[in-house]
This record gives C-alpha cells, structure tokens and sequence, in this order.
C-alpha cells in the first residue's frame, strides 16, 4: 500500500502519477517497467517515489489492487442488474463479461491485468495473486452459497473445486485474449458454452419447446 505521504499530495499529482505508473506496467511486463521512466514523465525525482512507495512491486501492486477494485465494481454493477432471482450461471457470465468490457471502457487497466497473465515470473504471480485473490474468492462464495440455498447447486459441490474449475477456465480466456489469440467479441460465446458444460456436463439434453420450430411442431401434433 502506498505512504501515507502519497495520500498527502495533491489529488492532481496523486492521479498523475497513477496514470502515468499505469500506463508503463500496461505496455511492459513487470520486470521491464521502469521507474525511471515514470518519474520522468511525472518530472519527480526518483527518490520522491519511495518516499511514496516501499518499492516497484509496492506501485505494482497497487495499480493491481485498483484495477481489481474497478473490475468489482462492474462486476456488482452487471450482477445487480440480474435481479436477486440470478442463478450462479448467469451471475458467472455477467461477471466475466463485465470484466472483458473493460477492455474497452478502461484499456490501460485491462492492459495491466493482460500484462500479470504474461508474467513468467511465476514467484511475482503468486505474490500479486495473495494480495488480490481474496476479492474474487468471496464474491463467488457469496454466490455459490446463495445458489446452494435455494437449491440451485448441489450441497455436495466444493466450492474451493467450483472455483477452481471456473479459475482455470477463465485464466485459460484471459492468457488467450492477452496473446491475441482470441478477440473478446469471439471468447463471450465461447465462455457461455464453457459455464454451460461446467453447470449441467456434457451428457446429451432434451430439446425444449423454445429450442426449436419442428419439436414444437410435432408436441402440438401430439396433443
């Protein structure tokens, strides 16, 4: 976290320096980062930053927690808009789709966080990660818990197994979209029918009324 000499300057300065320590992690790894170069652009003497700052994974760490804090926000935002009656399915899928979008409502944020997935320092990872994880295990306990109360989710499930397969599956999207393997317009699909699999299995499902004009058909000849 930063000193409390940070929180002391003014509010301008503060955002200028964020800005600017954001806008070098986004477009370099951590280890290529320079502090130097921020400084410099902020026209401070490198010494000011560690008297605002422990060090450069201080700073990193922070922009990592900011960008989490606005990636929650949405999050809660998109979730709220569900209504109290959402299944963990659709709270999952509104989650990560508010997530992607800050690929283009906050770009250098989003940047940041495609920049951790591409870290292979993976001691630095489990570092940032210790800091940051509790925020997302909690919300999806929350959910979890709700769904199991109301007898959407089996009771038996593990909910530290449930997130680690849902973890798994959208770090696999993340590094993919962060290697420009994937277009975030491509992975939303992708992502509705991977928490499809996830939720129900991958055992063959009776069509529905809604699923198509020919069984509808024929149900109302049947009748």
């Amino acid at each position: 976290m930063p000193k409390d000499t940070f929180f002391n300057l003014p509010e301008e300065k503060r955002r200028r320096i964020i800005e600017l320590a954001t806008d070098e992690f986004a477009q370099h790894t951590y280890h290529r980062a320079s502090l130097s170069r921020i400084v410099e652009r902020a026209g401070i003497a490198k010494g000011s930053m560690y008297q605002y700052f422990e060090d450069k994974f201080d700073l990193y760490s922070y922009l990592l927690e900011l960008g989490g804090q606005a990636k929650l926000a949405a999050v809660n935002e998109a979730v709220a808009r569900l209504g109290p009656g959402a299944d963990l399915q659709e709270r999952l899928l509104a989650a990560t789709e508010a997530s992607l979008a800050l690929a283009e409502t906050n770009p250098q944020l989003y940047a940041l966080g495609m920049n951790l997935l591409r870290e292979t320092d993976k001691g630095l990872v489990a570092r940032v990660l210790e800091r940051l994880q509790p925020l997302s295990d909690n919300i999806f306990a929350e959910w979890l818990q709700d769904s199991m109360a109301r007898g959407l989710v089996d009771p038996s499930v593990s909910p530290a197994t449930a997130f680690y397969m849902f973890s798994a599956v959208t770090l696999r999207v993340g590094q993919d979209i962060a290697d420009g393997c994937l277009t975030v317009d491509q992975a939303v699909p992708m992502l509705q029918q991977m928490l499809l699999i996830i939720s129900e299995g991958m055992r063959p499902r009776k069509m529905t009324p809604a699923a198509g004009g020919a069984h509808r058909k024929g149900s109302e000849e049947d009748r």
